[in-house]
Parts: structure tokens; sequence; C-alpha cells
């Protein structure tokens, strides 16, 4: 990591593969060690494997739990402390599995072929578990598939009547729901039972400590497909099968939690109504079954809960939402704030947030409270390294860090991992908040502006795999937090509504003058990319200035009007954009890029993949069609459908390892090599 150290060498695309990416720490009962997730990936077999670690709380051992090339994931203890319950696809089926604490041979509880196992919660007796899964659908299940290939039959039509057929990384469904299962664990051989039949999703949930009742959310009105920002929050008796809707205020809800007590409901939720591309922050809230009122517990705290930052070394999104504290008085929940994330303790009597974490100049992307709240397990990392297991004490008056493991300290010690500097740049809105790397060597250096996706998302205080190989090929890159970034306050994040490149557009620009004139960067050599949200940002970026010598867009939006009705999830366009496409569609084609492919000078590579259900290929294929037609400068890469929306974080290693070198291949070509 060292730059001066003459054994490092520059970082390479292939050596994404060799970094061991850790996740989802699990505290035990007893608080004496953790269990967690490590991902590694194999270029041979050309996927990625996970399995279950076991580290000491005081940092003595760090140690494989299970072994293979499967993915297993989700571990959570059984409450008395002695197995790890743990979803896996052991066995090409989705199941849940039981390991005994102490290792060996881990034995199936449920085994299923065709279907998606989602959140699962054990009762505290151990006697059952809970679980959401929803069915392959009929058509696509693997004994109809391979009857139909014997048959030399095609695959039939697909029939749908519901607006939610598909979603990214989900495939298509059609009719198949989230149903919530029970299965008891008392009697050999049992079968899972359904425990209510709704006509929408079971979404989060969880069951109360007495195991009488379950709480859930679900999607509201006669078409919740419709309206995704209108959730709420039901309780179920499970003797009586009676579900009752809590009233807690309109607007969309997750992460449903009961208290240890029983007495009050915590979940994550905002009020903002309007549409599903609210940039309106989620806050943590809780219901009081007592008094039926629900309660902000984060009001006084402009920021949004939980971790929104984007990187290419961990999921988005994914892992801890919040905890209680044992005495139900207190929740522990993560706060992204400023390009970090941070851990708060938030009081339920009002007192207010306090940070855990101040001065934590990081990323903390997972974490588990012990029972006594004295102590967490966190899961964390920082500009120059991916994330580790770590201790933090809790009851002083200050927390205590330890670091618990270093899975990639042998990586770090044999390549230059570039730092990044925090930059703050004027702009007519207020300052725009970002990080720029410098290649080694002097400069004038080429600089790429890289534009994150979301766009209610934020770059942070994380590595960037990425950056660190543009860097190592001569590249400074710049990354930034422009107007409708998270983590800076509701009114910054919807600053945008309506207007997509209009202040984000001149934050942008304002932060590249200011880094070109300040830093050592060669001006006529610039260079922009992003993907999803920023892949619309660079197609606006091009046909609104020829500021940069080269442009690569990724995943990208072009047309809005036509992404009404292909998007996976975008069924509520007409609050935020102002219009849909069958009425007042002219916002939408307004803030379209491609409506503006006239003026663009920039040479362009499109990079898309044809199994992106987020931002569908149509997309790319009408901006590469129209810039072709106009004698543009443009080059198309379709990725297969193997890929989809997630290729830089999750694609096939195969795929990854071709779009990272096109990527800098195309950079070097216009930044690097050219005159």
């Amino acid at each position: 990591m060292n730059a001066d150290n003459p054994s490092c060498r520059s970082v390479s695309p292939a050596d994404l593969f060799d970094l061991k990416l850790v996740s989802d720490p699990q505290i035990s009962p007893c608080g004496t060690e953790a269990v967690l997730v490590v991902q590694r990936s194999s270029v041979v077999k050309n996927a990625y494997f996970s399995n279950l670690w076991l580290t000491s709380v005081d940092g003595t051992q760090v140690r494989p739990l299970t072994h293979g090339d499967q993915s297993d994931s989700a571990p959570r203890w059984s409450p008395d402390g002695a197995a790890i319950l743990f979803s896996s696809n052991r066995g090409e089926k989705s199941g849940l599995w039981r390991l005994p604490r102490e290792g060996g041979e881990a034995e199936p509880l449920i085994q299923i072929e065709d279907a998606a196992i989602g959140e699962f919660v054990s009762l505290r007796d151990g006697s059952a578990l809970y679980f959401t899964l929803r069915a392959t659908p009929p058509w696509s299940r693997k004994t109809v598939v391979e009857e139909r290939k014997q048959a030399r039959k095609s695959t039939p039509p697909l029939v749908v009547n519901r607006l939610s057929y598909r979603m990214e990384a989900g495939g298509y469904f059609g009719e198949e729901l989230w149903r919530l299962m029970r299965l008891d664990l008392g009697s050999a051989g049992a079968e899972p039972v359904g425990i209510i039949a709704l006509d929408r999703d079971v979404q989060s949930f969880d069951v109360n400590a007495e195991g009488d009742r379950i709480a859930f959310t679900c999607g509201s009105g006669p078409d919740p497909d419709l309206n995704l920002q209108l959730e709420e929050i039901c309780v179920l008796d499970v003797a009586s099968g009676e579900i009752r809707t809590l009233c807690a205020p309109a607007g969309p809800k997750g992460g449903v939690r009961w208290s240890p007590d029983g007495r009050k409901l915590a979940y994550l939720a905002h009020t903002d109504t309007r549409d599903a591309w609210s940039g309106i922050d989620s806050h943590l809230w809780v219901f009081d079954l007592d008094s039926a009122e629900s309660r902000d517990l984060m009001a006084e705290l402009d920021r949004p809960a939980g971790d929104c930052t984007l990187a290419d070394l961990c999921s988005f999104g994914a892992g801890f939402p919040f905890q209680w504290s044992a005495d139900s008085r207190s929740l522990f929940s993560l706060v992204s704030d400023r390009g970090a994330s941070h851990l708060y303790r938030i009081p339920t009597d009002g007192a207010g947030p306090v940070n855990l974490t101040s001065g934590f100049e990081g990323v903390i992307s997972g974490v588990s409270v012990a029972a006594d709240s004295s102590q967490a397990v966190i899961v964390a990392g920082g500009p120059m390294r991916p994330n580790d297991v770590h201790r933090l004490g809790l009851a002083a008056e200050s927390t205590v860090w330890t670091q618990l493991s270093d899975l990639n300290a042998g990586w770090l010690a044999s390549r230059t991992v570039r730092p990044a500097t925090e930059v703050l740049c004027p702009s007519p809105e207020g300052p725009v908040h970002g990080w720029l790397i410098l290649p080694e060597g002097d400069g004038p250096h080429p600089m790429v502006l890289y534009i994150h996706g979301g766009p209610h998302t934020q770059y942070g205080r994380s590595m960037v795999f990425e950056f660190q190989c543009l860097a190592a090929a001569g590249l400074a890159v710049l990354y930034t937090n422009p107007r409708g970034s998270r983590g800076y306050g509701g009114a910054h994040s919807d600053a945008i509504r309506g207007d997509w490149g209009g202040p984000d557009y001149r934050d942008l620009m304002a932060a590249v003058e200011h880094v070109a004139a300040r830093h050592d960067i060669d001006d006529n050599r610039l260079g922009v990319t992003g993907g999803s949200y920023g892949g619309y940002m660079t197609n606006w970026i091009v046909g609104h200035t020829n500021r940069f010598r080269c442009a690569l867009t990724q995943r990208s939006v072009t047309n809005l009007h036509s992404m009404g009705g292909t998007c996976d999830f975008n069924f509520s366009d007409t609050p935020y954009f102002g219009g849909n496409t069958w009425a007042d569609p002219q916002n939408l084609l307004r803030q379209s890029p491609l409506m503006y492919a006239a003026a663009v000078e920039t040479p362009l590579m499109i990079l898309h993949s044809e199994g992106d259900l987020r931002c569908p290929i149509e997309q790319a294929e009408q901006w590469y069609a129209a810039l072709k037609r106009l004698g543009k400068q443009v080059e198309f890469v379709r990725y297969p459908r193997e890929a989809n929306h997630g290729l830089s974080r999750s694609g096939p290693p195969d795929l990854r390892l071709d779009r990272l070198e096109r990527i800098l291949g195309w950079f070097r070509r216009y930044l690097v090599t050219a005159d």
C-alpha cells in the first residue's frame, strides 16, 4: 500500500479477483465471537463463492467455518448460540442450513429447487423458522425446461397481468409473490407451510419474542405495484390468523423489527408519498402499540438512515439496517453523512441521536451489537483498504476500535494504492464535496470525472477498485456528490426533482473547473464516465458541452420517455418528472439526452448489458442508432444476457474483467497516449 515501497506494483484489473470481501457480521449471544461472510472469486470457474468464517471478539483467531464452491450467506445464530443458521445454494437448490458452532457438517433444514428464499427468523425456543419464499414461475422450473428441451418445444409465452413482473437481478417472475412460510423444526421431514395468503408481496417481516405475533410490511391500495411509495405495516396474530393494519403515516416502509419488550415496532420510512423516485431521506421510526402512534426518531438529524454509499467491493444497501437495545429504550442504526457512514445510538424517548463513531473517516457497511449493548462487531473500510472486521467497544464514554481481521494484508502489501484527497468545490447552488485521486509521478495529469448512479446515493470514503485501476493507468480520478446525492440533507438530495441535468450538471462542471485549475491536471485531457444515472449524466454532458476529450457511458438512461414503460420499477414518473409517456411528455423529452444527440461532438463508448432490467438495453440502442446516423464517433459494446445492471459489482468475472480493460483502453487511447 506504500507507494514508496519498491516491492509494490500498480493495481491491474485482474487483481480484483485476488481480494477477499467480508460482510454481514453477527455477534454470538454470549458476545465472545462473531460469524461473518467472506466472498472470493474463481477465475477458472468464472464464478463467485462465499463461505462463513468465525472470529473471536478478542482478535485471537479468524478462521473459516465452511468450505467449498458454493454461496453460504445470511448467517444467524440460534437463540442458544449452539448453532448457526444460514442460507446456501449447496446442491444447486435454495436452502436453509444449520451448522454446529464448533464446526463439522452442516445439515439441511429445507432445500427447494424452484424457489428463492428471502429473510428468515428463528423462534426464540428454536422450534420453528419463518421465512419468505418466492416460487419460480412454472414455465421456467428446472424439470419443465428439461422436458421442453427433450421434446424440442419452444419456451411458452409469458402471460402478464401485473405491472411488476420482472426485477433487476431477480429476472422474470410473472405472477409469483413473496410469501410468508413456517417450517417446524421439531419433527423430521417437516414441510414448509404458508402462513397467510395475500394478493401482494410480503416484504420485510419480524416475529416477536413470544412467537405469537408477526409484523410485516406490504404494498397498499388496490394495485400495490402502481404505488411503490404507499406501503403499510400489518400485524398477524399467529393463533387466530387475524391481520391488523397499523395506522402509521403513509409512505414507503421497510425493515420492520419488534422491540424486545414487544410494545414497539421500529421501521425505516419517510412520508413523501409523491413517487417512488423520492429524494427525501428515510429515517428510523417507531410505532408504539400502546398509544398507536408513530414517531420519527431522526427528525432533528437531516441525514438518511443506513449506508447509502456506492462502491464496487461491496453490495449497495445490503446488510445491517438497525438493531434494538436489549432494554427496548434505544436503537442502533447506520447513518450516511458526507460520504461516510456512522453508527448511531438513537433513544426512543426523544433525547436525540448520538454518533458513536464521530471522527471515523470511512464507511461502515455492517454492524452487529451485542445483547448487552457493551460492544459491536462491525465491517468497515476506507478509501485505501477494503472492508475488514472490527470490534467496537461501546461501554466507555468514547468508543474503542480493535481490528479483528486483515484478510487482504498480502494484497495491500504488494500493490500501490493511491490516496484520495478531499475537495470542496464552489458551485452556483453551493459547495460540491468530493475526492480526487492522483496517479504516481509528476503532472499535469489527464483526469476522468466519474459520476455515481442513483441518483439518490453517495460516493464516499470507501475503496473503489476501478478508481485505483484508472489511477494506475496514469489517470487522475475526480468523484463528487453533486445535488441529488444523499448524505447532505433532504434539500440537497431532492434538489434535482424534475430537473435532471440542471443543478447536478452545474455542480459537476463547477467541480471539474475548480479541480482542473488548482491541482496538477492537464486541462486539455479530460474524460467523463458513469453508470446508470451516472451514465445519464455522461450522456447529458456530451450533449451540452465539448469540454471533455472523450466519454464513456455505462448501463445508461438516454430516453426517459421510453424508459417509463421498460424500466422494472418506474411506474410513478408523473409526480417526479411532471408528465408521463402518454400525457404531458414534454418534460420527459426535454430531460432526455437523446433529444440532444445532434450536439454531441465528443467521442463516446457505450457499455450496456442485455440482461439489464433496470435500464433496459433499448436505451443504449436508441442512443447508438441516433449518434451513428448523425455520423458521430461512437462505439457500442453489448454484453450478453449473463450480465445485468450490476456488471461493475457482481457481473460474471470474465465479463467484469473485460469491462475494466475496455474502460482503461478507451481512456488510454484518448487521454494518455493521444497527442
